[in-house]
């Protein structure tokens, strides 16, 4: 695990930590069915060498950031948990391609081992963008994935903004004078 998952896990961890729970009724109903639904969500989303932990607290990370109310607020959120996870496991194969690469002496220059680490990654980078078209595809979807992941962001916060809104009450000003 590196250090940025650590801390992420950490962070989501001690926020989690400080959440009280759900007061009203409505919420504590809603809270209810979430190891149920999360847990089917973990089911299709997360690869059997992966830590069903980490994406349920991703997940609960972000429940308690954006606090859905409504089935529609759901889906978003776990489209964002969903994609996040993604977008992190595209980073974990990049790095194994290059550390594969690097590790393995399929950089092929002579004596690639006995350069420094940071010859050994341009050696392995430039290898894997040559020879196959996994780097290409690497950053299509990282890039597919950083575009969905705020789309639906963007939906949640517009949603909400929807249900939030006080209705429109139209004024006169030529009428409402102050006194």
């Amino acid at each position: 695990m590196d250090m940025s998952s650590e801390r992420q896990t950490q962070s989501s961890r001690a926020n989690g930590a400080k959440s009280r729970g759900p007061l009203t009724t409505r919420g504590k109903r809603a809270s209810s069915r979430n190891a149920i639904t999360h847990g089917m969500l973990a089911d299709a989303i997360v690869m059997e060498d992966e830590s069903e932990d980490r994406f349920r607290a991703l997940l609960t990370a972000l429940h308690n950031e954006f606090k859905p109310q409504t089935p529609f607020e759901e889906s978003l959120i776990e489209n964002m948990a969903a994609i996040r996870w993604r977008q992190i496991r595209i980073w974990e194969i990049e790095k194994a391609g290059l550390q594969f690469n690097m590790t393995k002496g399929h950089v092929m220059v002579m004596n690639a081992m006995d350069a420094d680490a940071g010859t050994r990654k341009a050696l392995a980078f430039r290898q894997l963008g040559d020879d196959s078209h996994t780097l290409d595809l690497i950053n299509r979807y990282e890039s597919r994935y950083e575009r969905q992941y705020f789309r639906a962001h963007r939906f949640f916060l517009e949603a909400r903004d929807r249900r939030t809104q006080k209705p429109f009450c139209q004024t006169n000003p030529a009428t409402d004078t102050k006194q």
